[in-house]
């Protein structure tokens, strides 16, 4: 729970957070208390915890007890045939039909040739893999959640220059049918701004249930409600310096794949030791009831050494599996190193040409208002159509929301390289922006 609020705090202090609506940070932290899929890593990191304080148990002695009740249909005897002891055979009974034994056993593994270390280290590592694996899952839940987050925004950006669209429309529609009862115009003119209302109204329409299905996916990734219409913008991007080098340095799935080379070397250590002695000690206290033995109660002790001549070549074959899964996961690594490096370099340059799109767009934009106002000065003098004014307001509608959204694509560009790349532990890097 301390990363989890470190996260937390380090993602507040880096300006995600943000006074108006619900901010990125806020789901974030949602997000890493609610997620499933973190619950179901958090769960795995606390069962390699189990499995490393299992695996003490090979540095401790083994202890056994056994208690039994021995029964008989018929008494034991001893049968002494003729002329050994007497002139004729005997029979005589030497216990009882049922008798009671118990015994209590400590082994102690003594030394097999680093096979108890490997299992202590292979545990170990287990538990290192587990906390990576946390790690990542939290990157990739900021990840999947920016995604979602992004989208409701692009919703929200259309929805807002719909409505400005269809609002102009509107008060459009009702100045044509002044002047078409004036009959200053066609009736033309009144159904074209009908027609065009009409289209703003079912683009609206799909607009907010696209928004209600991007509140659902929020919701899915918190595992709380969201409000998709009471979303904060994304902060303004920081440049990323040395992004792949950090990227390179931070990313949990890259550590991972070092672990698990570690682990199948460790377990090919241990299966080799198999191969070697293994020197014990036994000691063992029994009890019994049974007349016939002469000491009722006796303790052994057992110094010995053990080791297999033959198993079918089953342990040869899982030694040279484990080592090969080694030399697999080395090879996934540096597969993954690759794709890191793709992922952080086609990021980058999109940020750079997200930058000079929105450049772009505000030029557009600007043109676009200063087109719609001319175009209502023009058609309130009658020098254009209810085409060219339809025009201008759809024109209008989708630089503004052009513009918007490649504003908000910037912003989450700029986000998704700090997920991308910067250690989701310390909060340095972060600050330092």
């Amino acid at each position: 729970m301390k990363k989890t609020a470190f996260l937390i705090v380090l993602l507040w202090v880096a300006g995600i957070g943000s006074a108006r609506g619900t901010d990125f940070g806020a789901l974030f932290r949602q997000s890493v208390d609610n997620n499933l899929q973190v619950q179901a890593s958090r769960s795995g990191k606390a069962a390699a915890e189990s499995l490393v304080k299992a695996a003490r148990a090979v540095y401790l002695p083994q202890i056994d007890a056994e208690a039994a009740r021995i029964g008989f249909d018929k008494p034991v005897a001893s049968f002494i045939p003729a002329g050994t002891f007497s002139p004729q055979a005997m029979i005589f009974p030497l216990t009882e039909k049922t008798f009671s034994k118990g015994s209590i056993t400590l082994d102690y593994l003594l030394f097999d040739f680093g096979g108890r270390r490997s299992v202590m280290k292979s545990a170990g590592a287990g538990d290192t893999a587990a906390d990576l694996k946390l790690r990542s899952t939290i990157r990739q839940t900021g990840l999947n959640l920016l995604d979602a987050y992004e989208g409701a925004q692009e919703v929200q950006e259309q929805i807002h220059a719909l409505d400005t669209a269809r609002r102009a429309s509107a008060e459009h529609l009702n100045q044509v049918r002044a002047f078409h009862r004036e009959g200053l115009v066609a009736a033309s003119d009144v159904f074209r701004l009908e027609a065009l209302v009409a289209n703003l109204d079912a683009k609206l329409a799909m607009a907010q249930a696209g928004l209600k299905t991007a509140g659902r996916a929020l919701g899915r990734l918190t595992g709380t409600t969201v409000d998709p219409e009471n979303l904060a913008s994304l902060p303004e991007p920081t440049d990323v310096e040395n992004a792949e080098e950090k990227a390179l340095a931070n990313r949990e799935e890259l550590r991972l794949l070092g672990v698990s080379e570690t682990i199948h070397k460790l377990n090919a250590t241990k299966i080799r030791s198999q191969f070697l002695p293994q020197f014990f000690v036994r000691v063992q206290y029994s009890d019994t009831t049974d007349d016939f033995v002469y000491n009722q109660s006796n303790t052994s002790f057992l110094l010995g050494v053990k080791f297999s001549l033959f198993d079918g070549f089953q342990r040869h074959y899982q030694r040279r599996s484990e080592i090969l899964l080694a030399e697999q996961a080395r090879f996934k690594q540096r597969d993954a190193k690759a794709l890191v490096k793709l992922q952080v370099a086609s990021e980058t340059d999109r940020f750079a040409a997200l930058a000079d799109k929105v450049t772009a767009l505000k030029r557009r934009l600007k043109s676009a208002e200063e087109n719609y106002r001319v175009a209502q000065l023009q058609f309130n003098e009658h020098l254009i159509s209810s085409v060219d004014l339809a025009d201008a307001i759809s024109l209008r509608a989708d630089a503004q929301a052009g513009f918007h959204s490649a504003e908000d694509e910037w912003r989450a560009s700029g986000l998704r390289l700090l997920l991308l790349s910067e250690n989701m532990e310390e909060a340095d890097s972060w600050l330092a922006n």
